[in-house]
């Protein structure tokens, strides 16, 4: 297991600690292995994860979320 895959796999197990059940995905090479991370939570049934490829889109996905959820819903995007 890599440094890089630890790292994030503590980033998405201190999420889940926290409440998150949902995270909006806009990926990139940046951004990879706190997305698998994310992935295997989700395939684990620990989380529901949203694929979004433009990051604006992503951002209005995860607003819509928390706003009807009353929830933190992260976003994860490799670019600013």
């Amino acid at each position: 297991m890599s440094r890089s895959w630890e790292c994030a796999s503590l980033v998405v197990e201190q999420l889940l600690a926290e409440g998150v059940t949902e995270l909006v995905l806009a990926p990139g090479s940046r951004s990879a292995p706190v997305a698998l991370a994310a992935q295997a939570a989700e395939a684990a049934g620990r989380l529901r994860l949203h694929v979004r490829v433009d990051e604006r889109t992503a951002g209005f996905l995860a607003l819509g979320l928390a706003r009807g959820s009353g929830r933190c819903v992260p976003v994860l995007t490799t670019s600013g």
